[in-house]
């Protein structure tokens, strides 16, 4: 991965609302619906973020009937595996300040 595309990445992870999109997809797909629920911001807000997201091509859409599923592009491996050390570590944080 480029030094430009890693600091790209690193940009949107830096966003408090695309961490916390991204690390909610992080194993399975999910609705605008569901994405709004586990996060907390609106339907509006969401769509927003997952909109930036999409364009870095760090998340991908999938149409499921009505509904539009998104999931974390694995075809980008070395943004998923960054994002995979950045949940590690939040994660490891939460469980040792608690």
């Amino acid at each position: 991965m480029s030094g430009q595309k890693v600091a790209q990445v690193l940009k949107m992870l830096g966003n408090a609302h695309c961490l916390c999109i991204m690390l909610r997809l992080l194993g399975e797909g999910k609705t605008l619906e569901n994405l709004s629920e586990a996060t907390g911001l609106s339907p509006a807000t969401v769509t927003y973020y997952v909109n930036r997201l999409r364009q870095r091509d760090l998340v991908k859409s999938e149409r499921e009937g009505h509904k539009v599923s998104y999931r974390i592009n694995a075809e980008n491996t070395d943004a998923l595996a960054l994002l995979q050390s950045v949940a590690a570590l939040y994660c490891e944080q939460a469980v040792s300040a608690s």
